[in-house]
């Protein structure tokens, strides 16, 4: 069955639901709201505390009239509740059309907040329906959106989808379901898109974070036994030695991870592992120690990393370090000049390591002896990225890493069945990041404080969310004002937008300490390592999440400097999101408050890619949900998952292969 024939659902509107990633009747009634409106606290106006919504019963007592000011349109017309003489004036501004809806005499319902003025109470842009419309007077599911579909359109389109509800997505049967009180998947959608109380839908959605969960941990446990590839590697090395070059010493959870990894490798299983380290806990050095390893052995690494820029320093950095073992590697994106004798030379085995974008999963780019891949901040490519990148040779070994933090709870446990390591420290010496809020308004003295500091010899960061536009606090329009500002200085900038051989120059310049200011996108959000940048600056930072202030904050502190992050904003209000990175340097702390704010993602399995799937996340799963999740796990597993309808995990397995992380 198609979107298209669901009722209202014409090639445009599906059109819109695509670009939110439903694709199908399946994907609809799965998408799962981003929160809920409690519009059931019904009131009379003489009950009701100004500013607070409520839902109102109101009887029309007039035609409405038009007012045009300077400002634009003003409708207003008069109601009042039964058995009260109170007046109510409803107030529409520039719009002209929901007042002509109201017929004179007939009772609405209402659900707005209400102000008294003048013995007269008063309705700013009310919500309003008629008394059998529950989408007042009910707890109301509230969905993401895109331009041309509004709430009303997801929520019928999402109702009709549950008549066609497919059963083969019920993972367990009755037997299992009764056995540990849960309702069955399709139940838990109910509730969770048309809530019939608070209790009931904490319930559901609880419910549906442990199913999705368990499905998942079976997933993984049918695929390691589906998947248990042979393989005839054989490492060969000196640690020590390797160790020995690298100018600074590992911390103990880096070289724990480092050993665990190459353990994994050198196994008779093929690894399949995520290394998870908060920013700046040093998850690249590791990487390029593991893919040394691969190189001495004689087999070829490729490592994935989600930007140009990235790919330009990580090669720039790494070259000489891996050079100096007499190997040799080799930088690949969209806009290298020299990539058919890359590719060549991939092919030909002449190229030990490959650092690159999406580049490296071309048709055309093959390789001679490819026995391990890593993707550097994995989250950001898609499912199908990661696994073009592992299919580029029959038997590999492959490392994700990410700095999204998984909860320690539920780490411990995800580590009996999945390939985990972790680093849980800072390198030694690293110092916390003096974190500010600025006001805009106090720039001129910011100015002052990044002269002192460009004065002694360091270099700052200034990053801004928007290259041209008529924001005064743009890339271009920060370039003019900072080249004004530091007439004496070295300012230059970059962006995603400039020629890739201006953006490796003037990367390279920085690094080498050329450029006093590079004013930036987020495009140095991830992986940038310049020790002697001590400052960053974000401009509009009430516009970025916090897990991306947290990265960007991230690319100063990592030499022995003390360190700087202004983030300047209008809202320097104490209770601004920015306070929270101003009092806390901890990843975990972090990505939890960015997921109250913004919602957030899923870790594992690509099972449900492409779905929107906020309230189902790990971040957000008690203790008591994990537990359930595993008690679960081992009941299934001993029963040889008799309970288990295993036919709709395994049409996963051509889908993601052995690519088992989101």
């Amino acid at each position: 069955m198609d979107l298209l024939d669901l009722k209202g659902v014409g090639p445009k509107k599906k059109e819109l639901l695509n670009k939110l990633d439903i694709n199908s009747i399946s994907d609809l009634y799965n998408y799962y709201p981003n929160s809920f409106e409690d519009r059931r606290n019904k009131a009379i106006c003489s009950k009701a505390n100004i500013g607070v919504k409520y839902y109102f019963q109101w009887i029309i007592t007039s035609k409405a009239k038009l007012i045009r000011t300077k400002n634009g349109l003003i409708t207003y017309l008069y109601a009042k509740e039964e058995n009260s003489l109170d007046k109510i004036k409803i107030i529409w501004f520039n719009d002209r059309f929901s007042a002509s809806k109201l017929i004179v005499g007939k009772t609405y319902k209402f659900y707005t907040k209400i102000d008294y003025e003048n013995g007269i109470y008063l309705a700013y842009n009310p919500m309003f329906a008629e008394l059998d419309d529950e989408s007042i007077g009910s707890i109301i599911p509230v969905y993401g959106l895109t331009a041309g579909l509004n709430q009303k359109n997801i929520s019928n389109f999402i109702n009709e989808a549950l008549d066609y509800y497919d059963k083969s997505e019920e993972i367990f049967d009755k037997l299992l379901l009764d056995r540990f009180n849960l309702e069955s998947k399709y139940d838990n959608l109910l509730e969770v898109h048309k809530p019939t109380s608070k209790e009931k839908l904490l319930k559901a959605k609880s419910q549906l974070k442990i199913l999705d969960f368990t499905k998942e941990l079976i997933f993984l446990d049918c695929l390691n036994k589906e998947y248990n590839y042979k393989d005839d590697i054989n490492l060969i090395y000196n640690l020590d030695e390797i160790l020995e070059k690298i100018p600074f010493e590992l911390t103990r959870s880096q070289l724990i991870a480092l050993k665990e990894i190459l353990e994994d490798a050198n196994d008779s299983k093929l690894m399949n592992r995520l290394l998870i380290g908060d920013v700046g806990s040093g998850k690249t050095i590791i990487a390029i120690i593991v893919m040394i390893v691969f190189a001495i052995n004689s087999y070829q690494s490729a490592m994935m990393v989600p930007t140009e820029v990235l790919a330009i320093q990580q090669f720039e950095k790494n070259r000489e370090f891996v050079e100096s073992f007499g190997l040799k590697l080799e930088l690949l994106t969209g806009s290298s000049k020299n990539k058919d004798k890359v590719k060549n030379d991939l092919l030909n085995g002449k190229i030990d390591i490959v650092i690159g974008t999406h580049a490296l999963i071309q048709d055309d780019v093959k390789y001679k002896n490819l026995k391990l891949v890593i993707n550097d901040e994995q989250q950001r490519f898609g499912v199908f990225q990661r696994q073009d990148l592992a299919l580029k040779a029959k038997k590999v070994n492959y490392l994700s890493m990410t700095a999204t933090p998984i909860p320690r709870t539920l780490s411990l446990k995800i580590a009996k069945i999945l390939d985990l390591s972790m680093i849980t420290e800072l390198p030694k010496g690293r110092k916390p990041i003096n974190t500010k809020v600025i006001s805009i308004s106090l720039e001129k003295l910011l100015v002052e404080k990044l002269k002192e500091n460009i004065k002694v010899g360091r270099q700052i960061y200034i990053v801004t969310n928007n290259i041209n536009s008529c924001d005064n606090n743009s890339l271009e329009n920060l370039f003019k004002r900072y080249k004004e500002y530091f007439k004496n200085f070295t300012v230059k900038k970059l962006h995603g937008e400039m020629k890739a051989a201006d953006k490796e120059k003037t990367l390279k310049d920085f690094s080498d300490g050329k450029i006093d200011i590079l004013i930036s996108t987020t495009v140095i959000e991830v992986g940038i390592d310049i020790k002697n940048a001590n400052t960053m600056v974000i401009y509009n930072a009430i516009n970025f999440g916090l897990s991306t202030l947290h990265q960007l904050r991230g690319r100063v502190g990592r030499g022995n400097y003390e360190s700087f992050c202004y983030l300047v904003s209008n809202d320097t209000n104490k209770n601004s999101k920015l306070n929270i990175l101003v009092n806390s340097q901890d990843g975990f702390e972090i990505a939890r408050k960015d997921y109250d704010l913004r919602g957030g993602g899923k870790i594992l399995s690509s099972i449900q890619h492409g779905r929107n799937l906020d309230q189902i996340e790990y971040l957000t799963m008690t203790k008591k949900e994990i537990d359930k999740s595993f008690e679960i796990l081992d009941f299934t597993k001993k029963t040889n998952y008799e309970n288990v309808n295993l036919s709709e995990i395994e049409k996963f397995f051509d889908e993601d292969k052995r690519i088992i992380l989101n």
